[in-house]
């Protein structure tokens, strides 16, 4: 069973990604960004948000030889 500390809030989230709580809540709106909704709160699973970040990592672009 899933610990209730195990749960991120979305300010908590926000400061892991060094990012405005108001983004985290875009994604969490957008779907980007997995999230629980318990009343008016919204709680993130740490396996989503390490999903979400993996997501959006940016692959190595090669620079064109010239």
């Amino acid at each position: 069973m899933i610990e209730s500390k195990s749960l991120l809030t979305a300010e908590e989230v926000a400061e892991i990604l060094q990012i405005h709580v108001l983004t985290v809540y875009h994604y969490i709106r957008q779907g980007t960004l997995k999230a629980i909704r318990l009343g008016r709160n919204y709680r993130v699973v740490p396996d989503d948000l390490d999903l979400f970040i993996e997501s959006n990592r940016i692959k190595a672009v090669s620079k064109p030889r010239a």
